[in-house]
Order: C-alpha cells, then structure tokens, then sequence
C-alpha cells in the first residue's frame, strides 16, 4: 500500500466521521427541513475520497 493510499484512506475515514457527526448534530439542534447542503456535500466529499482511495489501492 502507498502512502497516498494511506493518507486517502485516513481522510476517508475523517471525513466520514465528521459526515455522521454533522448529520446528528443537524437533526438534533436544527428546525424541521431536512438536512442542509453543506451536511450532503461533506458526505459526497467522503465518497469521493473513499473511490480515490480504493482506486489508487488497485
């Protein structure tokens, strides 16, 4: 494994990590409404690191 599959990986899981606590935190403390565009784009940045990741592991 290289070590910019390690380091995506690491990112990967941060941003991950973060995507679940904003989601919690915005259902929690937020009106009624849904969930807010920037909570959906730091979940698709983590998809996007994820793919990189698996992608450069290959």
């Amino acid at each position: 494994m290289s070590a910019l599959t390690f380091v995506l990986i690491i990112v990967a899981g941060v941003l991950f990590f973060a995507s679940i606590i904003a989601i919690y935190i915005t259902n929690v403390t937020a009106k009624p409404g849904g969930i807010p565009r920037w909570v959906l784009g730091l979940g698709l940045a983590t998809l996007v690191v994820g793919v990189a990741a698996l992608a450069t592991a290959v």
